[in-house]
């Protein structure tokens, strides 16, 4: 899925200090805890409805060509000639 990319500011030092605090406790990154927040954000505020809509549209196409899986007599079929080489 596509994503947008968000921009916010924060002053130097403080983002500096902030980096520092984190990495220290936990070493996680302001990025990350954003990322977090974002997602909390996002589960507080948008519907379950809506939430499961836009889910169900952003998976993978599911109806994608997929290798057969052999059936149990052509795998019996393979293993015999197999054993037959010996």
């Amino acid at each position: 899925m596509e994503k947008t990319e968000l921009t916010v500011s924060m002053e130097p030092e403080r983002l500096d200090a902030l980096r520092y605090f984190l990495a220290a406790k936990n070493k996680r990154t302001p990025q990350k805890e954003l990322q977090r927040a974002l997602e909390e954000l996002y589960e507080t505020y948008v519907p379950a409805e809506t939430r499961a809509y836009l889910d169900a549209r952003c998976r993978p196409d599911r109806h994608r060509a997929r290798r057969p899986v052999p059936s149990k007599a052509t795998q019996i079929q393979k293993e015999e000639a197999t054993d037959g080489n010996h």
